[in-house]
C-alpha cells in the first residue's frame, strides 16, 4: 500500500514540472522584455570577454619586481594578454628562483602591468646543524626554520639571542638540510612544543631559550638561559604546563636561585642550584 502511495506521488511530479514548465514559457512570451535583457547582458558581457582577450591595452608592458630582488621573469612574458595569464603556474616558476621565499604573489595591475610581491618565511627557532663533509662550510652553524619546518638557508657561527635553540637531534642532525622543508620527526615536534608554549602559556613562552627533544618521553628546555624544566611526552605537556605555572608562581613568592624544576611528578620538584 505505502508502495503504491509512493509510486503515484513520483508519477504525479511529471505532470507538475510539465506544467511549471509552460506556466514559465508562457510568461517569458508575454512578458519578452526580462528575457531581451538577460539575453543581451549575457551577450554584452562575452563580446567584452572576447575583446579583452584580444585589445592591445591589456597586453603585458611592465613587471614591477620587489626592490633589491634577484627575482627575473622570461622575455616571453612581454606582450602576453594580462587577463588570461596563468597567475599561480607563474607565481610557482617564480618562487624556484628564490626556495627561501615561503611565497612569490603575482597581482595583476589594469591595464599592462604585473606586480610580483615577495611572502617572506618568519623564523620561529634555530637549529644547529652538523653536515656532512661536503657542505664543511656550513657545519656546525645555526640556521632559522619556520612553523613548517623549512630550514632558511642564511646560517651564522652563533645562534641569534631572539630565537629559540631546539637540540637533541644528535646523530639525526645529519638528515636535515638547509633550504628546503625538512620533514625530521623530532623537528616536527619541537615546532608542534613551540607553538603549544605560546598559545597556552605565553608567559614562559617568552621566557624560554632552549627546547631539547633528544627523547620526545622527556622533553625539557631551559628558562632564562639556564633554569631546566623536565616534563614528558608531548601529550602530557598541556597538564604538565600548569604545574610548571604553579611552580614558578610558588618560586616568585619565595625567591629561590633554581637549578630545576621536574614537573613530571603530581607535586613537581624544584631543586635549588647547588
Amino acid at each position: 500500500m505505502a508502495k503504491r502511495r509512493r509510486r503515484r506521488r513520483i508519477i504525479g511530479l511529471f505532470p507538475s514540472a510539465g506544467r511549471a514548465v509552460w506556466t514559465a514559457a508562457r510568461w517569458a512570451l508575454t512578458h519578452p522584455g526580462p528575457f531581451l535583457a538577460v539575453s543581451g547582458l549575457a551577450a554584452g558581457l562575452w563580446g567584452m570577454s572576447q575583446y579583452a582577450q584580444r585589445a592591445d591595452i591589456f597586453r603585458v608592458a611592465h613587471v614591477e619586481l620587489p626592490a633589491d630582488s634577484s627575482l627575473r621573469v622570461t622575455e616571453s612574458l612581454m606582450g602576453k594578454n594580462l587577463l588570461t595569464l596563468d597567475l599561480r603556474l607563474l607565481a610557482d616558476e617564480v618562487t624556484r628562483q628564490q626556495p627561501g621565499m615561503k611565497q612569490v604573489r603575482v597581482v595583476r595591475r589594469l591595464p599592462d602591468t604585473l606586480r610580483l610581491e615577495l611572502v617572506p618565511r618568519l623564523p620561529v627557532a634555530q637549529v644547529r646543524l652538523d653536515l656532512p663533509a661536503a657542505s664543511a662550510a656550513q657545519a656546525g652553524r645555526w640556521y632559522p626554520v619556520d612553523r613548517d619546518g623549512f630550514i632558511l638557508p642564511d646560517g651564522r657561527a652563533e645562534p641569534a639571542d631572539s630565537l629559540l635553540r631546539v637540540v637533541g637531534f644528535g646523530a639525526g642532525t645529519a638528515a636535515l638540510r638547509a633550504g628546503r622543508e625538512n620533514a625530521d620527526e623530532r623537528l616536527k615536534l619541537a615546532l608542534r612544543v613551540a607553538v603549544s608554549l605560546r598559545r597556552e602559556a605565553p608567559a614562559i613562552a617568552r621566557r624560554l631559550k632552549e627546547l631539547n627533544v633528544s627523547d620526545p618521553q622527556q622533553i625539557r628546555f631551559l628558562l632564562d638561559g639556564d633554569t631546566e624544566v623536565r616534563c614528558g611526552s608531548e601529550a602530557e605537556l598541556s597538564a604538565h604546563l600548569s604545574r610548571l605555572q604553579a611552580a614558578l608562581r610558588v618560586i616568585a613568592r619565595h625567591p629561590v636561585d633554581v637549578g630545576y624544576i621536574d614537573v613530571r611528578f603530581q607535586e613537581p620538584v624544584i631543586h635549588p642550584r647547588t
